[in-house]
């Protein structure tokens, strides 16, 4: 996503940022309800690190301007706490272990097979710990973009999101499962399926009853973010406050409309595609 393609966020991230690590930032738009940032070291790191900003379109269709600073602030926080150093780390362990695995696969040497017995109960305790530290880094977020701003623009901005998971389950995803049963055809895509959903929030009313289902909802103990209620008790609230409703979503007022109408239909197209194949064996 240049920044001739959406000015407004780059200027917010280098806000954040500062500029030079902004120069070092690429934006990208993604399909998910969703945003989250990276790094790679390409050349083995001899150039340093390049972070990678992912918005989601569903994600700016579901916020304003205020809401986004709030994110984008958020993700600024696991750069500056280093949470991505685990993940990067841990994909470059992965692709060590899958390096071996090439030269030595389980099932057919015993070597490999010996290494991945070996493995398997420490992969399940990593797996725990990675979830426990990935908890504790979102509530650390929070707490960071609610000191960049404050506590209600952060919690506003969280609640949208969590709000807009529930009523997309509801109105986007849950049907389009229910038609891709027995479905001769693909059916409409999911993107296209959110971006219509997320114009409900804009009823006080609807936006109400999704924060307090989002609120409502069990603890997936699996999940590597803390529930709601969990993640706004760091902020200082003990039950959801109300929000206001976005009037003027970023994804029409922050975005050039050529762009994100190029990207929904790469992404609409990308997904019917795939369907369509799926459908034909």
């Amino acid at each position: 996503m240049s920044r001739d393609a959406a000015p407004r966020p780059w200027q917010i991230w280098e806000d954040l940022v500062g500029t030079r690590r902004a120069a070092r930032t690429t934006i990208v738009l993604t399909s998910d309800l969703n945003a989250s940032i990276g790094e790679e070291r390409p050349f083995l790191g001899i150039f340093g690190r390049w972070s990678i900003l992912a918005v989601g379109i569903p994600l700016l269709a579901v916020t304003d301007e205020a809401a986004l600073a709030a994110i984008l602030a958020h993700e600024d926080a696991h750069l500056r706490n280093r949470d991505t150093n685990g993940s990067l780390n841990l994909a470059e362990l992965e692709k060590c272990f899958e390096l071996i695995f090439d030269y030595a696969p389980p099932g057919r040497t015993v070597s490999g097979s010996l290494f991945y017995w070996m493995l398997s109960p420490l992969s399940k305790t990593l797996g725990r710990e990675e979830i426990r530290l990935s908890r504790h880094a979102e509530i650390e977020a929070d707490r960071h973009a609610a000191r960049t701003g404050d506590s209600y623009s952060t919690a506003r901005a969280l609640l949208l999101a969590g709000a807009a998971g529930v009523l997309f389950e509801d109105r986007a995803y849950r049907p389009l499962r229910r038609e891709l049963l027995g479905s001769m055809a693909p059916p409409e895509p999911p993107l296209a399926r959110t971006l219509k959903a997320a114009l409900g929030l804009s009823d006080p009313d609807t936006l109400r009853e999704y924060v307090q289902k989002a609120w409502d909802a069990p603890d997936d103990t699996t999940s590597d973010h803390p529930p709601w209620p969990e993640r706004l008790a760091a902020l200082g609230y003990s039950s959801p406050p109300t929000i206001e409703p976005v009037e003027h979503p970023a994804l029409s007022t922050l975005l050039r409309s050529e762009t994100v109408a190029e990207r929904v239909r790469h992404f609409n197209d990308e997904w019917t595609s795939t369907v369509a194949d799926h459908l034909d064996r």
